[in-house]
């Protein structure tokens, strides 16, 4: 399943069947067939022939016949066969006969007809089961397709091609369909392998047509992987275990341990605590890969070098690791190796199996009667998956496991693979140079959006046989997309497969016998949280009002909520821009006027709770010590805070109180996260920030606003100022990147006012609850507004205020009887007092 790079530049076709008339190319078409029946009834003849020597020539004719028919529907040279960069490939060699005989017709009906011959030859292919089941899949009726296709040939008259055109033609179609045949797998080219080609190669009306019913060549061509594989024999040729998911039952295959020239020895001791997985490759267990071809690439080099043919694979859990190792196995058992590998076993050493309940003594008698076994063998690959644990068990009493394997493996007796974590590998394995020497370290990347698609349309074959529940190439390619931009505590493919198979319970629990897109954007919502749907009818209204909403919590500073509001429709719409969080906001002004309010207000409408803001107070991350604090240590021993909040909250909201008193490398961390929405912690982990909106806070130049607002200036004025005195405090290059910097203007009486009703609108409901009415005297609020406000901090002493004058007397009176349930009271003020009086 591995792809295999080679050089567009070395195709070329050449087949004489394509410079022939349309009357030739029949004559070759019934002389085929006619040499067929005439095989058959010399074999028929000869065979029952009286005549000795007759029945010889019969045998043999039945022997090439026999023949002939096993390799029916193949082509000259198999696609694997072929050593890429080692001279040209002859595109009519590797192409199927069936594929080549709906080109040699559509062809011939183009040259008759007239017609375009792309349209022409897609319409022939159309009758293959193979892509209609692909285009199903797709979502798209064959019918309408036909139609629309059949309607394209209409309007093409007079497209009758030269010779030569048509050979470019078919030479083109050929190419690109021989890389998809690559990419798929296939031993030649099969049809659905030039239908997808039509996609890219067809010309202007046929990509019209892809283009009309929304297909995109790379999904047909994955698409195209449900017709192929389900197949009668495909559920027998794939790995059993796929992904992690398990199907049907494992065909046991018979422990070998014996090479081709019989010098291999038996391995009992190490058979006990390992498993040998060229068996279970043998048997049909293990074995799939899909991506991961540079990593593989790598440890099949490394292994077959004479020095040092150790690796590590480092990756994180489910990116992988074990995937590569399995597909070693496969490939060992197929030959498919260096001749150096050749006859090799793949053997997975259980650490925990090794070293429980085992004293210091007896660890070390394994690990030697283990090591023993191996060399005399001669033919065994130790795999040790979480390599790191063999550090864990040193110790200052005894001799560790490491200290034991490190002579042997330094040495070169046996090849070795590991696999570690990445933090795991930073703490326990990098400080010991000696032991990270004698491997070659390949970090396991995570597999790509396509391949992950690929991937799970061959799983979702098995699981449709599992579950029979028919899941489209929608589900596969909307679980992929989702999977990668929430699922992050996951890679992929095992965050998407996660996905499709919860989906797929919530299916059968509803009795559902169909998987597609929207189920799994409904389960996946349901995981996270997060909206994905498009916006319904009651959704659209309430972004469309979403300033008013915010103005209920929240009084002025219209610019920004305006701003806020925006940026939340503009990503509810889908038009944000790629790369970068949804929005970043730098909103700058003095302390207490609801730069953080609003923020609040954001994340609680946004993302459904206040809990969903990841809060920062800057003035905790001033030094160089707290650099890795915020992203983490680079050995791995401190966990970054902003990191992990967002790798555990990617759809948040991330405020940044005092951004200017971060320290200027934490600063200069934003410029990234501001344009590319990711940052790559101390772990080489990429946590994303896409789906995240960044604000931060800032009282930067607020003794400005304070000055100016008292000489009379207007606040538009003052803002433009501000900004362009930013530049004091911050790079040009971090302001330049964010969205919008908004400056909030100093709060007014009325707006006060309009606080102090907020405020204390709350305080009336709850008692309201209690059946005690509750009203305030005008006096009363312009007082308390009065004592809120300070123009240090803004409004924020206003909640201590209401607690002390309001909330505190209030509660000694009822305390006290003098406030029943049922009663009317107003709170006054009058001669420096305030007091609650009853109302008639």
């Amino acid at each position: 399943m591995r792809q295999r790079p080679f050089d567009p530049s070395s195709l070329y076709l050449d087949d004489p069947r394509l410079r022939m008339t349309v009357g030739g190319r029949m004559i070759v078409r019934v002389v085929g067939r006619v040499s067929y029946l005439v095989l058959a009834a010399a074999i028929f003849t000869f065979i029952f022939s009286k005549i000795h020597f007759l029945v010889w020539i019969g045998i043999f004719l039945l022997i090439v016949a026999a023949d002939l028919l096993v390799h029916r529907g193949q082509g000259d040279v198999p696609i694997s066969e072929i050593s890429f960069g080692e001279g040209r490939i002859d595109l009519a060699k590797v192409t199927s006969p069936a594929a080549f005989g709906a080109i040699e017709r559509a062809l011939d009906r183009s040259i008759i007809t007239r017609k375009d011959f792309s349209a022409e030859l897609a319409h022939r292919l159309l009758e293959s089961p193979v892509i209609a089941e692909g285009l199903r899949r797709l979502d798209v009726k064959t019918r309408d397709f036909k139609e629309k296709l059949e309607a394209i040939l209409e309007k093409s008259g007079n497209a009758r091609p030269g010779r030569e055109e048509a050979e470019k033609a078919v030479e083109a179609i050929l190419a690109a369909a021989f890389a998809q045949a690559v990419r798929a797998g296939h031993e030649f080219i099969q049809p659905a392998d030039v239908f997808s080609a039509l996609a890219k190669t067809g010309g202007e009306g046929m990509e019209m047509l892809f283009r009309e019913f929304s297909i995109e060549s790379g999904d047909l061509e994955r698409a195209l992987l449900f017709g192929s594989l389900t197949k009668r024999g495909f559920l027998r040729r794939l790995p059993r275990v796929l992904g992690g998911f398990g199907i049907g039952t494992h065909r046991m295959a018979k422990h070998r341990i014996m090479n081709r020239a019989w010098t291999a020895r038996p391995t009992p001791t190490l058979d006990r605590y390992a498993v040998d997985l060229t068996d279970m490759a043998r048997g049909g267990q293990a074995g799939f890969l899909v991506g991961h071809g540079a990593e593989y690439g790598r440890l099949i080099e490394t292994l077959a070098r004479p020095l040092n043919p150790n690796a590590i694979l480092i990756g994180e859990p489910g990116i992988g690791k074990e995937s590569i190792v399995h597909h070693l196995a496969l490939a060992l058992v197929k030959d498919n190796v260096p001749s150096g590998l050749f006859d090799r076993r793949l053997v997975e050493l259980h650490l925990a199996s090794l070293a429980a309940g085992a004293p210091p003594e007896e660890l070390e008698a394994r690990i030697k009667a283990i090591v023993e076994e191996i060399e005399d063998a001669g033919n065994v690959i130790l795999h040790i998956p979480d390599i790191h644990n063999l550090v864990r068990t040193s110790g200052a009493s005894y001799l560790s496991a490491a200290d034991a394997l490190m002579p042997v493996i330094m040495e070169n007796r046996f090849p070795v693979i590991g696999s570690t974590y990445p933090r795991e590998f930073k703490q326990l394995i990098e400080p010991r140079s000696d032991f990270v020497a004698i491997f070659e370290k390949i970090p396991v990347a995570e597999i790509t959006e396509e391949e992950a698609e690929r991937v799970l349309t061959y799983e979702s074959v098995l699981l449709e046989d599992e579950t029979d529940i028919e899941i489209s190439f929608g589900a596969i390619k909307r679980a992929v997309a989702l999977a990668k931009r929430y699922l992050r505590d996951k890679y992929l493919p095992s965050s998407a497969e996660e996905l499709v198979k919860s989906a797929l319970v919530d299916a059968e629990r509803r009795g559902e016998k169909a998987l597609g897109p929207e189920r799994i954007t409904a389960v996946a919502e349901g995981m996270v949280n997060v909206p994905m749907h498009e916006a319904d009818e009651d959704e659209a209204e309430k972004l469309l009002h979403m300033e008013e909403l915010v103005h209920e919590r929240l009084v002025g500073q219209d610019e920004a909520v305006n701003a806020v509001a925006d940026a939340i429709r503009e990503y509810r719409s889908g038009l944000v821009r790629k790369g970068g969080p949804i929005a970043s906001f730098l909103f700058v002004g003095p302390t207490g006027v609801g730069k953080t309010e609003l923020a609040k207000i954001l994340a609680d409408i946004q993302f459904g709770s206040e809990r969903m803001m990841v809060r920062f107070d800057m003035t905790e991350y001033q030094d160089k010590a707290s650099y890795a604090r915020f992203i983490g240590s680079s050995d791995g021993a401190v966990r970054g805070a902003l990191t992990d909040a967002v790798l555990a909250k990617p759809y948040s909201l991330i405020l940044l109180d005092e951004f200017e008193k971060a320290y200027p490398d934490i600063l200069d961390l934003f410029l990234q996260v501001l344009d590319d929405g990711r940052l790559t912690d101390s772990l080489n982990r990429v946590v994303d920030f896409t789906n995240t909106i960044v604000i931060a806070t800032s009282n930067a130049h607020s003794d400005i606003v304070n000055e100016a607002l008292s000489q009379g200036q207007s606040m538009d004025q003052i803002a433009e100022y501000v900004k362009a005195r930013l530049t004091d405090v911050y790079k040009p290059e971090l302001l330049n990147r964010f969205s919008k910097i908004i400056v909030f203007k100093n709060l007014g009486p009325d707006d006060l006012m309009k606080i102090v009703a907020m405020n204390l609108a709350e305080l009336v409901d709850t008692m309201k609850e209690k059946g005690i009415y509750l009203d305030f005297d005008p006096e009363a609020l312009r007082e308390i507004a009065k004592l809120g406000y300070d123009p240090a901090y803004g409004a924020r002493p206003l909640r201590r205020v209401i607690d002390e004058k309001v909330r505190a007397p209030l509660s000694r009176a009822i305390l006290g009887k003098k406030v029943l349930k049922g009663n009317r009271v107003k709170l006054v003020y009058a001669d420096g007092v305030f007091d609650f009086v009853p109302e008639q």
